[in-house]
């Protein structure tokens, strides 16, 4: 216990005694020599530092309060809160300041002072919505040759809020599988070209491991062709367009995308269709059954011609009243569509 108590006054006594420590003094911001790189200048240029021990004190737009014994130093201003630690790193100062409020931040500050003592440097991190920004601010010791020429219009210098941080941005590549459900029944017998058809999400879909497209997100479909399946021949097709996918929050995008599979259903081709099965006893194997056993029943009535003619016919109209199998996704069957190009979201964008 007495050799923490003592380290900690061997610290307080060095940084008493190293002037390389000591930031105190009246310092006027020179943007000339500044690089501020999109984030405002403060509107208050002068920046008054007051160091006593283990405590900052900083005048300029906001009083500020900080302890460099290591404990947690905390601020207010405009209705934000700050919790700032702070930890020397030789001659150098280093803040780490979390902001939580309507908005939440991080700034990362290191503080330096030149050999002469006339110039007083901090280097800022502003880390925002997974982006960041970097600035130097460059601030000369008053009274150690200022030239107030120098400084920019007052308009150039005004009050602003800080710029959006560096945005975040996340990619869904194309060719990239997402499972669907349809939400109502579709069936080519009662389908109709430009009917709209919804589905919607039923696994997660990421990107840089963070889920881009949850779940129950909404798509919207178009029917641009629908044929029912013929008699005799021709199989019952629906031709399906991805028009757009709706994430839970609202945030909307327009899809170019196809079709890869359709539940047990055939798909064919790069133009979204699905194709029905065609009649499985085969076309001209059911009409000649159909007719050999019209014929055989036409036989039973006694006349064996005008009989047999007469069961054929009525075989063959039956067959070609009959239709071959339509095509049937019940609700909630499962599709897959394939994107055909990248879907971008921004990091605000997602849920």
């Amino acid at each position: 216990m007495r050799i923490a108590v003592f380290a900690l006054l061997f610290l307080a006594a060095l940084q008493a005694a190293d002037p390389d420590r000591d930031f105190s003094g009246v310092w006027n911001l020179n943007p000339q020599r500044s690089s501020i790189r999109g984030l405002p200048f403060p509107a208050d240029r002068t920046l008054r530092v007051e160091m006593s021990g283990d405590t900052v004190r900083c005048q300029g737009e906001t009083n500020w309060t900080y302890n460099t014994a290591g404990q947690s130093s905390a601020n207010t201003a405009a209705g934000t809160s700050f919790s700032s630690l702070l930890k020397w790193e030789g001659s150098s100062l280093l803040i780490n300041t979390l902001a939580s409020g309507s908005r939440r931040y991080t700034l990362m500050d290191r503080w330096t002072l030149s050999r002469d003592r006339n110039t007083f440097t901090i280097r800022r991190q502003y880390l925002a919505g997974g982006g960041e920004s970097e600035s130097t601010l460059v601030y000369e010791r008053e009274g150690s040759g200022t030239n107030a020429a120098e400084r920019p219009p007052a308009a150039l210098i005004a009050r602003r809020e800080p710029p959006p941080a560096v945005i975040r941005r996340f990619v869904v590549p194309r060719g990239t599988k997402i499972p669907l459900a349809t939400v109502h029944s579709l069936t080519s017998k009662q389908a109709r070209t430009g009917d709209r058809v919804y589905l919607e999400t039923t696994f997660p879909i990421l990107a840089e491991g963070r889920v881009v497209i949850p779940p129950r997100s909404q798509v919207a479909a178009t029917l641009t062709a629908a044929t029912r399946a013929g008699r005799v021949k021709g199989r019952a097709e629906i031709y399906l367009r991805f028009d757009s996918l709706t994430l839970p929050n609202g945030v909307a995008r327009d899809l170019r995308s196809r079709l890869s599979s359709a539940g047990d259903q055939a798909v064919e081709g790069s133009e979204g269709k699905i194709q029905g099965r065609a009649n499985k006893a085969g076309d001209v194997k059911t009409v000649g059954g159909a007719t050999a056993a019209g014929a055989g029943i036409g036989r039973l009535g006694g006349n064996t011609g005008a009989g047999a003619a007469a069961g054929a016919a009525a075989g063959l109209a039956g067959v070609l009243l009959r239709r071959g199998p339509e095509i049937i996704l019940s609700k909630g069957s499962g599709v897959e569509m394939v994107l055909d190009r990248d879907l971008t979201f921004d990091a605000g964008e997602l849920p």
